[in-house]
């Protein structure tokens, strides 16, 4: 190896952890929560949840990434976006608000969430996909299984699968509706435009459709 190599080695492994630092402290920052959804707005969110799969957007006032990935919307798009993270919920049977499994990915990695966890948020949406059979959606859950202890990927890379961001859990899982390309072209092709995902894209393509929001 030569030192012109060794020093673009030295250069990427540094920018990597920085980018890692980053992520992560923009990650645990945050504050004390206020205005959060009422207690008939969560009434609401479980009567939809209950019997039926979501994409769930979410967004919190008090933690510093909602900001930080608004702004990164405004510097893709040149809008300012909204929502700051995407998970899915993957029970079967729910009796009452303890049986309500959901799926996402956070600074420690992708795990299971409560439904009292996912909803300690300022604003949130419910998406289905607009072209997606209902049958498909058990290869997706199925997928979403699969990557649970997965770590979180800090320099958001979509080219693999041993990491993931929230949103690219997200869009790992709809990968295996056998017709994805075609049920979701649009979200796709915004990708492709991008080159990155946000949870805003989500929420303004139009191969979902919302089902349900609330924003404070």
């Amino acid at each position: 190896m030569t030192i012109l190599q060794t020093l673009k080695t030295v250069a990427s492994t540094v920018i990597t952890s920085v980018e890692n630092y980053v992520a992560t402290f923009i990650g645990i920052c945050n504050w004390t929560l206020t205005n959060p959804l009422t207690t008939d707005e969560l009434a609401a969110l479980n009567a939809y949840l209950v019997p039926n799969y979501y994409i769930m957007l979410t967004r919190n006032n008090n933690h510093l990434s909602s900001y930080m990935i608004g702004i990164s919307d405004l510097y893709l798009e040149h809008k300012m976006g909204y929502w700051g993270h995407a998970l899915m919920n993957v029970e079967n049977e729910v009796v009452n608000d303890t049986d309500f499994r959901f799926v996402e990915a956070i600074g420690s990695g992708v795990q299971y969430a409560t439904f009292a966890e996912v909803t300690a948020v300022n604003s949130v949406a419910l998406l289905k996909p607009k072209n997606m059979p209902v049958a498909d959606w058990t290869a997706v859950l199925d997928k979403a299984y699969t990557d649970i202890g997965k770590p979180y990927d800090t320099t958001f890379n979509m080219n693999q699968t041993q990491e993931f961001s929230c949103v690219e859990l997200v869009r790992n899982a709809l990968m295996a509706d056998p017709d994805y390309m075609t049920n979701f072209a649009n979200f796709e092709a915004t990708i492709q435009k991008y080159g990155r995902i946000t949870p805003q894209m989500f929420y303004d393509c139009p191969d979902f459709e919302v089902v349900y929001e609330v924003r404070h």
